[in-house]
């Protein structure tokens, strides 16, 4: 797949759970699955980016785990998850934007 506004690099691909999956071969995860629900498309991908470009240089759980507080400090949650079919992977949950609470229009 071709680089450019709305593609992603080969290792980038679209994932239909709302969230982009980064080939990372390191530590004994093959992927980075992104996520950030709640967020604009435009989020995700700056956030995927991000991870990509701290993945790239930090190759073991603890090495990406201190870069992306570095990167995005108290922004998101990291996890693994074990081999389910989809392959080991590391799963990093940014958090919802702040912003107002929804009032009950019926109070």
């Amino acid at each position: 797949m071709a680089s450019g506004p709305g593609r992603y690099p080969p290792s980038v691909t679209p994932d239909l759970e709302a969230g982009v999956r980064i080939a990372w071969s390191a530590d004994g995860f093959e992927l980075i699955h992104v996520q950030a629900r709640w967020r604009s498309r435009e989020e995700l991908d700056h956030f995927a980016r991000g991870v990509a470009d701290v993945a790239l240089f930090n190759r073991t759980l603890p090495e990406l785990r201190t870069a992306l507080r570095g990167e995005f400090p108290g922004q998101f949650e990291l996890e693994t998850a074990g081999n389910d079919g989809r392959g080991a992977r590391v799963i990093v949950r940014f958090h919802p934007p702040p912003g107002e609470p929804n009032p009950d229009p019926y109070v």
